[in-house]
């Protein structure tokens, strides 16, 4: 749900700088007439964008984390990989419809007014991001002390409720969200340093971007060759087949 919410958020931003490019008219677009013409130009327009752009920049983060690159690096790579998908996409809509305003002898104009678009919208969703989760970085960057003396670093970052109930960790580009069976956090982390803190936990890496817990599994799901650990509190939790091994050896699968 709050995956979704995010998405959503996204979608009305989207929607919202076509409306502003409508307005504004920039690049040239004002030549095209009134209002409702650029809008009816820029609000498609800003959605093929969107739909280029955003999966290929989640890409290029997701990338940057697993090669444990810095995170400022994953989002330039982004925007300069994801401009040329959505560069394309808008090139196509110019073509079939303003063919005479952007002809595709200027792509490569059109390449850097996507990829200033595009890092200027992803740098506003990952302004809302943080000021949505704003009291989830502040744990992270001010934990407080132990509550026990042999608790696992990361437990410390958490709300005491989450904490004492976690059942799973779940990579959200450079971000982990905790899970508890009633609600859950977002941790400015990675991955690898959130496994890292949690030390000898009861829990296994199940996927890239899962970590579960042992007493958080209620049952296993099999469709054909591919597994999923059902968690309490309704979370599911997909297996990679290159963790079934290790899953079976630690006797999860039993």
């Amino acid at each position: 749900m709050e995956r979704l919410r995010g998405y959503l958020v996204e979608i009305a931003i989207v929607a919202a700088v076509g409306l502003v490019l409508a307005a504004l008219g920039p690049f040239g677009s004002f030549a095209m007439g009134d209002f409702g013409t650029r809008l009816a130009y820029w609000l498609p327009g800003a959605f093929l964008g969107y739909a280029g752009f955003r999966p290929t920049y989640a890409l290029a983060i997701a990338a940057a984390d697993r090669l444990d690159f810095p995170a400022l690096s994953g989002a330039v790579a982004g925007v300069l990989v994801g401009a040329v998908p959505a560069s394309l996409l808008i090139l196509w809509w110019n073509g079939a419809r303003l063919e005479e305003v952007f002809g595709p002898d200027r792509w490569f104009q059109l390449y850097l007014q996507v990829a200033i678009i595009g890092a200027l919208v992803a740098t506003l969703f990952t302004l809302l991001e943080r000021r949505r989760e704003e009291p989830a970085e502040q744990v992270a960057a001010a934990p407080p002390e132990p509550r026990t003396a042999d608790e696992p670093p990361f437990l410390r970052r958490l709300p005491p409720d989450i904490a004492a109930d976690l059942i799973a960790l779940e990579m959200e580009d450079h971000y982990v969200r905790a899970h508890s069976p009633q609600r859950s956090t977002l941790i400015l982390l990675r991955m690898r340093d959130a496994e890292a803190e949690l030390g000898e936990a009861a829990g296994l890496r199940v996927h890239r971007s899962w970590w579960v817990a042992r007493g958080g599994v209620e049952s296993i799901e099999r469709d054909g060759r591919r597994l999923c650990l059902k968690l309490r509190g309704g979370v599911e939790a997909p297996v990679a087949r290159d963790r079934v091994r290790a899953l079976r050896e630690a006797g999860w699968l039993d």
